[in-house]
């Protein structure tokens, strides 16, 4: 049979590889407190009482999201999706697409870009199929773009 270090282990390792599938940043701190929680089941006491281990592990998880998910959030905050602190040439700010279905600025549509194809709007005037558009900003994945010179 595992001892409980070793089974908390590795259930802090699964959160934490979890987190690679799920947004939000939360499960990794669940990790953390299991990882927490195998290193104080190391201690014979600890060992024996599984209501102390939950505990602890309560208490770990608790404790680690409260106080380092700020400092982590930081540290591992990405560009993808934050069109604030992404470089223009990610977002592929001032490239042109091609329109593949009506965008209208009341009505989204779809553009042809960096070989697929993204949702996109606009703010001013109806752009229609076939037509090629500037990309002027990104919002998470959706596109934002304006006619292209005269068309």
């Amino acid at each position: 049979m595992y001892q409980p270090w070793f089974i908390w282990a590795l259930v802090g390792i699964a959160l934490i590889g979890l987190e690679m599938l799920m947004p939000g940043f939360v499960i990794f701190f669940f990790g953390i407190g299991a990882l927490a929680t195998a290193l104080f089941s190391l201690i014979p006491l600890v060992s024996g009482l599984l209501w102390l281990q939950i505990l602890l592990f309560v208490i770990f998880s608790i404790l680690s999201l409260v106080f380092l998910r700020r400092r982590f959030t930081k540290i591992f905050a990405g560009t993808v999706f934050d069109s604030q602190h992404a470089d223009p040439e990610e977002t592929g700010v001032g490239e042109t697409a091609e329109v593949i279905e009506t965008v209208s600025p009341h009505t989204d549509g779809r553009i042809r870009f960096q070989g697929t194809t993204w949702p996109a709007r606009t703010r001013s005037a109806t752009i229609l199929p076939g037509s090629r558009a500037i990309v002027i900003e990104r919002t998470g994945m959706t596109y934002i773009i304006a006619p292209l010179g005269g068309e």
